[in-house]
């Protein structure tokens, strides 16, 4: 409950964050296959929360560069995600959701710089796409590049959330096929995790105004940080 609480007071505080910090922890608790079609249902009803009251200030423009590559990358992540053996799959989990605490907490007090070439999206979306479908954590990869898009800190926030619901449409719909979100302890699980997402949104949603952005991403990358490192050592 507290690691769902945690990771969904991130998402209310920025739009992404949620699964990335979640699931290399939930991983010590349950099963890879187990947490990842979990964390789809708990993303949509999530980022329905969220988007229905930022929509309008959402870049819908960039999303359409993103989302066919990502269709593409998470069409591989599922076939990683039923075919590959877990273990490798959650030491390159740890490294990631590691390294990226690590740029995060680098680049902290980083000013915006001119938006980058949009055919970027191919590479971050494809990248997305496959860690989205493996691990539910496709959002870092998508905001390091609407980020480097987008200069206004409300619409990039509200363009992820609105991001994080469509891709976990998509990966609920690829996951539906395989068959992998059809087991009620699956359902089950979610639902008991339904209060503390709801309660950590809630809470970020109205603290995410009074904080700076640097405060922000200083917690945001000490809990990735925290989160890769102690799977990284559980794995290794």
């Amino acid at each position: 409950m507290l690691v769902i609480f945690v990771a969904y007071f991130i998402f209310g505080i920025s739009g992404f964050g949620s699964s990335i910090i979640s699931v290399p922890l939930l991983v010590q608790m349950y099963p890879l296959k187990s947490v990842v079609p979990m964390m789809v249902i708990v993303d949509i009803c999530a980022s329905l929360y969220v988007g229905r009251k930022s929509s309008k200030d959402a870049n819908f423009k960039e999303l359409k560069w993103l989302f066919p590559f990502s269709l593409i990358g998470m069409i591989l992540g599922i076939y990683l995600l039923v075919k590959a053996p877990s273990e490798p799959l959650l030491i390159t989990l740890g490294c990631f959701a590691a390294i990226n605490g690590v740029r995060v907490l680098w680049q902290r007090n980083t000013e915006m710089r001119e938006p980058i070439s949009k055919w970027w999206a191919a590479p971050f979306g494809f990248f997305g796409g496959t860690f989205t479908a493996l691990f539910a954590t496709g959002g870092p990869i998508y905001v390091s590049y609407l980020g480097l898009r987008i200069n206004d800190p409300k619409a990039l926030r509200a363009t992820m959330a609105f991001a994080i619901f469509s891709l976990t449409f998509l990966r609920l719909t690829l996951m539906l096929v395989t068959g992998l979100i059809l087991s009620w302890p699956v359902i089950g699980l979610a639902i008991c995790l339904m209060p503390a997402t709801f309660l950590g949104i809630w809470l970020g949603t109205h603290v995410h105004t009074k904080l700076s952005n640097a405060a922000m991403r200083v917690a945001y990358g000490s809990i990735l940080v925290f989160a890769g490192t102690m799977l990284l050592i559980r794995q290794l």
